[in-house]
């Protein structure tokens, strides 16, 4: 009985170890892209993406300690146990936004540009993934179990996007 003990933790030790180093392997950072279309006018978009105090309604997630200053929102978003802290800005108004993570202690980091423009059937959502993953086992587990666009899937099919997919270059 203790040699079957044994046996099974070194084959989970060894696997820890093979996936650790995989991870390692694996580049920190990553770029990623996911669009949608909308059926609602570019503006309308706009105002849904804007106001953070509204996201637990269509996003499942709750959100708090939200400031809104001349330039910026910032919050807090709680999902799935997890708390991340972001800053939105809007460079163009009504035709993109940017979403930094701004807590530095998370294994994961970087940000979010939405970008908005007209389509045929309402508004064209592009969302562009520019991230950190620093934890080298939560960036095997990214790169083969969730994927980098998982995420950004789900903002757009929460937002009502239809036709959601990775661009073609």
């Amino acid at each position: 009985m203790l040699r079957w003990v044994l046996i099974i933790a070194g084959v989970l030790t060894a696997l820890a170890v093979v996936i650790y180093l995989i991870g390692m392997a694996l580049p920190r950072t990553h770029t990623a892209q996911m669009q949608g279309v909308v059926a609602r006018p570019v503006a309308e978009v706009a105002a849904i993406v804007r106001n953070v105090r509204d996201y637990p309604s269509w996003r499942g997630i709750v959100v708090e300690n939200i400031v809104e200053t001349a330039d910026a929102i910032t919050y807090v978003e709680i999902a799935d146990g997890d708390r991340v802290a972001y800053r939105l800005t809007e460079p163009v108004r009504d035709g993109q936004f940017v979403t930094m993570i701004t807590n530095p202690d998370l294994p994961y980091g970087g940000g979010w540009t939405i970008a908005l423009s007209q389509d045929d059937a309402g508004t064209r959502v592009r969302i562009q993934e520019d991230g950190e993953i620093r934890d080298p086992i939560y960036r095997f587990f990214a790169h083969f179990v969730f994927g980098m666009t998982s995420s950004m899937k789900n903002y757009l099919e929460n937002l009502g996007a239809t036709d959601v997919n990775e661009p073609r270059a």
